[in-house]
């Protein structure tokens, strides 16, 4: 049996994100077929395969420092575990030997936008950083069209590069009772500030009086901004789900009326908007082209930021039941068309051919 080493700087579930998540659905099926380690970083909660390789979690602040300390190890790792394949799920991981080399990258919107992200020094020499790798990789395996057109625009040679769009698990990810007498808006994804669970609970705060009264709000995510979490507002109106295991999480999804991805940062993909239509609940999404490539016409959309849009949106949804059964027609329907199992099937074309 061939052996692949897997590196990420983080893992899921020990660490939440929806780049982690896409490469351990790609672990979870490719372990049938290959010896899979896992090279990768600190654990927190102890959730890590039992072939693995990781090293400790330090706390320097200076961000040149950290990110060669997660290089140097991740790469020498990758390199004096032999295998015949290595998959790197970040860009930290650096080709180190011949042994062929598969570089996943989700998103890059944060190199190129400076709204999304200030175009600092390190920011710059993080996207040469990522060039340089990108071309020195055999393969990069990105999940969108959107992503494809932004590494062709910062220098990727495009030879290189395979759209493999993500997946959602359908026996996971699938419809429930709904139990709540109120109108359920939930906010799923990661607790961290860009993707703005204040927002959502700001924009609620300001509906009418009588429809806020009937709305409950849901947080649904992972902390991995405590700081964050600890300032965001709490109080009986506002109901949080944390770092829930997968089939809570995906109950809590489906038990929605509505689920809202306001995210502020550039997205490769949108995983949740996936997630939630498989639930048959509608999504309200901010308007990027890769959110689109998941959400397709199933999807509503507002100006991302935008408050008074959002409310908009949250409002028609609210007071169309006929609008909500039309997305959730169109959403479950475009679920459908996405497979975990035909996302590996085709991650692993790409390990045969360079294994060869």
């Amino acid at each position: 049996m061939k052996t692949i080493n897997f590196a990420a700087r983080n893992y899921y579930p020990d660490s939440p994100g929806g780049c982690e998540k896409v490469f351990y659905e790609i672990y979870k099926r490719a372990i049938k077929d290959y010896s899979i380690r896992i090279i990768s970083s600190y654990e927190n909660e102890k959730k890590f395969p039992e072939n693995k390789s990781i090293f400790p979690k330090i706390s320097i602040r200076n961000k040149l420092i950290r990110y060669f300390y997660y290089a140097l190890n991740l790469s020498l790792r990758a390199k004096n575990k032999k295998s015949d394949l290595i998959h790197a799920n970040n860009i930290e991981c650096i080709r180190l030997s011949k042994t062929p080399f598969v570089l996943s990258i989700h998103h890059v919107g944060h190199f190129i936008d400076p709204s999304i992200r200030k175009q600092t020094l390190f920011n710059k020499l993080m996207k040469r950083v990522l060039v340089w790798q990108a071309n020195r990789a055999d393969k990069v395996i990105t999940v969108s069209q959107t992503t494809y057109n932004d590494l062709l625009r910062i220098g990727v040679n495009k030879e290189k590069i395979i759209v493999i769009p993500n997946g959602v698990d359908l026996k996971l990810f699938k419809p429930v009772n709904k139990k709540s007498k109120k109108f359920v808006i939930s906010h799923v994804s990661r607790i961290s500030p860009e993707k703005a669970q204040h927002f959502t609970i700001n924009a609620i705060k300001n509906l009418p009086d009588k429809i806020r009264d009937n709305i409950e709000l849901r947080i649904i995510g992972q902390v991995s901004d405590k700081d964050y979490f600890n300032i965001l507002e709490k109080n009986s109106s506002i109901k949080y789900y944390t770092n829930l295991r997968d089939e809570d999480f995906a109950k809590r999804i489906a038990e929605s009326d509505l689920v809202v991805f306001p995210t502020m940062m550039s997205e490769g993909f949108g995983l949740v908007v996936l997630e939630a239509m498989a639930c048959s609940v509608p999504v309200i999404a901010s308007r990027q082209e890769s959110i689109k490539e998941a959400g397709g016409d199933a999807c509503e959309y507002f100006t991302q930021g935008d408050e008074k849009d959002f409310i908009k949106k949250i409002l028609k949804i609210y007071k169309s039941p006929s609008l909500r059964k039309k997305l959730v027609r169109k959403g479950l329907k475009r679920a459908e068309g996405f497979s975990w199992d035909n996302v590996y099937l085709k991650h692993k074309e790409v390990y045969e051919e360079l294994m060869k």
